[in-house]
């Protein structure tokens, strides 16, 4: 089990590090994961799990 704290889900198949936030919008986060060509991983939000998440991150 991972620490409530420090991750959180994002979607049906996804949890990821809260300190890897970049840049959180409604639709999508953009983390600090490097990708190819010099892009950084996007997930994208699931509608259930919007709310949550955008209370832990306005912390």
């Amino acid at each position: 089990m991972l620490p409530a704290k420090d991750f959180a889900q994002v979607n049906k198949k996804e949890i990821i590090a809260l300190s890897s936030v970049k840049v959180f919008s409604t639709h999508e986060i953009i983390t600090t994961i490097p990708v190819e060509n010099d892009n950084f991983l996007k997930v994208q939000i699931g509608e259930t799990y919007r709310k949550t998440l955008s209370e832990l991150l306005s912390r």
